[in-house]
């Protein structure tokens, strides 16, 4: 290469060389900038770095204070096993709820398993070892049993059956589907509410214990009330063939003395059966107590209102007792207000009784002196009765034992004995009525009243006689009555009061001889009693009202010793048009046998 020509070249290649020198310069200027620029943004970077570690760590602190406070505000604790290193790690709030000393360490289950009540342990350590050993299954398939366990922590310092209720839960992370690797667990303190559910568990098995005890009581109730049942039907049917039984032969006694009462005796014969007569009408009286006091307890007291001569059922009561009264040399009298109506509603039976017994009772406490019967007719819608008298008066300490049933008196100056219903059925009678019963002290002797609700109402267009008259038919014949009664002292007593009554009468002994009688002759109306041997009242009206024509459809009147209406129903059902009971009294029986004959005009 020419001289020239290798200098040229040359002073290319230094050229390029320098060119590419200059470069580099440049590039490892450009890069020592950037290097130290990244340096400067790292270590800006580790700055904020480091504070905001701080700032974490600040947070991290914070927020661990937070949940151990939480977990002692709500009693509960967090522990963690570390299967592979054998380590435990419990928050303070464990020791606390084990009952073990802040400043003792727990790295291992087994300070907390020592903790735990004796009859506990076993149950205890077979969950933790099960939950150690237990092999990777889906969560779904774990029961609560085998997700928690119920611990007790004695509390010695309580006493010897004081305990804390712990409630440990167990959660496992494995890195081996055979083998826990960390134990996660939380414990909780359920006391309160363990306590409660053991309480209310208690509280039901009581209150199962006390259902049992009460069905059980229950059924004895039940066996009871249907004993007393029986018992009480049993009652009822005593009463009733006692109130036959007796009546039958106080039918008799009255009956025989009402026929001996007539105008040809002489005074003093005539007042001796006129004190018998009063005698067999107070055992009457105490009949029909007995009678009302088994309805009133059995809630079957009914009344009977109808229109009712007051005045005249005043003074029929006195002038009844007055014989008794007048034996004691008492005197009784009468005395009725300006405003008494002569008419009212009123159920007169009740309301006679309700006298009967106050005027009895005022005769037999009184041992000289007077009795006085008042009537007043309050506010023109109350009825009320005062029975004064001057007999032995009444302690006020000692009313209370008044009105009571069987609640005598042994007063001195009183006369012993008595089955003393009176006032218990008064009570009775007047709670019925919707009235009011009581006693007052007169300060020389005793006053004993009732108020019931009354309405005056004007006489009844159609007046029923009271007092006995001849029995006629409209052609002025004597009424034709057949009559059936088996007891010969009856058919004597219905006989002479029919007679009385100027009737024609036809005596048989039971129901099939009156059918016969009936078959074979004419009557206007039939007397039948209930209780009969052959054919008894009821199938004889059955049978009677069967016959076809005007024979089958006679008046029918039910002659009875029973006092009850179920007892009367049998009769009454089968056709008959009335009933009179025993004893028979002759205004009694004139009175039902004119009211059926009135309802039959063509008589």
């Amino acid at each position: 290469m020419a001289e020239p020509d290798r200098q040229t070249h040359e002073a290319n290649t230094i050229a390029l060389l320098e060119r590419r020198l200059g470069r580099s310069e440049r590039a490892r200027a450009e890069a020592e900038a950037l290097l130290e620029d990244k340096s400067r943004v790292l270590a800006q970077a580790n700055e904020e770095l480091e504070a905001r570690k701080e700032d974490l760590l600040a947070s991290l602190e914070l927020r661990t204070r937070q949940l151990l406070d939480a977990q002692r505000v709500a009693g509960f604790g967090t522990l963690i096993w570390d299967a592979q290193a054998r380590k435990l790690e419990v928050s303070d709030q464990i020791k606390v709820l084990f009952s073990i000393p802040a400043d003792k360490d727990v790295d291992s289950h087994i300070p907390l398993l020592k903790q735990v009540a004796r009859e506990d342990r076993a149950a205890a350590t077979t969950w933790l070892y099960r939950n150690l050993q237990r092999k990777a299954i889906r969560e779904e398939e774990l029961n609560a049993e085998q997700k928690q366990c119920l611990l007790r922590i004695p509390l010695r310092s309580l006493g010897a059956k004081a305990y804390r209720w712990l409630l440990c839960l167990a959660d496992i992370e494995r890195n081996d589907p055979a083998k826990a690797h960390y134990i996660f667990g939380t414990v909780q303190d359920v006391t309160s509410e363990t306590l409660a559910a053991r309480e209310a568990a208690e509280l039901r098995e009581r209150d199962a214990q006390r259902l049992a005890e009460l069905e059980k009581l229950n059924a004895q109730l039940t066996e009871a009330r249907e004993t007393a049942d029986q018992a009480n039907s049993a009652k009822s049917r005593f009463l009733a063939m006692m109130s036959h039984d007796i009546r039958t032969p106080l039918n008799g006694v009255i009956g025989m003395l009402a026929l001996l009462d007539t105008d040809s005796l002489p005074a003093e014969q005539r007042n001796t059966v006129n004190i018998a007569r009063t005698s067999g009408q107070q055992l009457r009286v105490l009949l029909d107590d007995i009678i009302d006091l088994a309805r009133a307890e059995a809630g079957k007291m009914q009344l009977s209102v109808r229109s009712t001569d007051i005045k005249k059922l005043l003074g029929d009561s006195v002038s009844f007792w007055r014989y008794l009264a007048e034996e004691k040399k008492l005197t009784i009298d009468l005395s009725m207000s300006s405003s008494m109506p002569e008419w009212i509603l009123a159920d007169p039976v009740r309301l006679r009784q309700l006298i009967d017994n106050l005027v009895s009772n005022a005769i037999k406490y009184t041992n000289a002196g007077s009795i006085r019967l008042d009537a007043d007719f309050l506010h023109g819608e109350h009825l009320r009765i005062d029975v004064i008298d001057t007999g032995i008066g009444i302690p006020p300490q000692r009313r209370a034992e008044l009105f009571q049933d069987f609640g005598q008196l042994q007063l001195l100056g009183s006369e012993p004995g008595g089955a003393d219903l009176g006032l218990a059925i008064c009570r009775r009678i007047v709670e019925v009525m919707n009235g009011l019963i009581g006693v007052d002290d007169t300060g020389s002797g005793s006053c004993f009243w009732f108020e019931i609700p009354a309405t005056n109402i004007d006489a009844p267009k159609e007046v029923a006689l009271s007092a006995v008259r001849p029995l006629l038919r409209e052609n002025g014949s004597p009424i034709r009555v057949l009559v059936a009664e088996d007891i010969e002292t009856n058919r004597i007593v219905v006989e002479g009061h029919l007679r009385k009554m100027s009737c024609e009468v036809t005596l048989v002994e039971n129901g099939l001889e009156a059918f016969h009688a009936l078959a074979a002759g004419n009557f206007d109306l039939i007397i039948l009693d209930m209780a009969m041997p052959v054919m008894d009242g009821a199938e004889a009206t059955r049978t009677i009202r069967a016959i076809k024509g005007g024979k089958g459809k006679l008046p029918i009147v039910a002659l009875t010793a029973y006092a009850r209406s179920e007892e009367l129903a049998p009769m009454m059902e089968a056709g008959a048009d009335a009933y009179a009971s025993k004893p028979i009294v002759g205004d009694d029986l004139y009175r039902v046998l004119r009211s059926v004959l009135d309802a039959r005009p063509e008589l």
